[in-house]
């Protein structure tokens, strides 16, 4: 349980660069398109630029949950998993170093 504990807390760690290229990216269409920080949903921004990734998500999870969660704008929803996600792997490896 310890190891698979480590692992989750260093996923969440190292895959943080990754959601801040993600946010970086989002703000590059926002500022450079008609979007704004509020306009610009998660859906929008996966059909627009990741159309194989916003398919084969809902070819496996149910839509009307995707459907809610991405109505919100994608900054925000990026940027609050990002924290979120750092702060967990970071809680995690404490929690299991002993």
């Amino acid at each position: 349980m310890r190891i698979l504990g480590f692992g989750l807390a260093y996923l969440c760690i190292y895959t943080t660069p990754i959601q801040v290229g993600f946010i970086v990216w989002q703000l590059f269409i926002i500022f450079t398109t008609d979007y704004t920080f509020l306009s610009m949903s998660t859906k929008e921004f996966l059909v627009d630029n990741l159309k194989f990734l916003h398919d084969w998500i809902y070819s496996w999870f149910w839509n009307d949950f995707l459907d809610f969660f991405y109505q919100f704008p994608a900054v925000v929803m990026s940027t609050l998993k990002t924290v979120i996600n750092y702060y967990l792997g970071f809680w995690l490896l404490g929690k299991f170093k002993i």
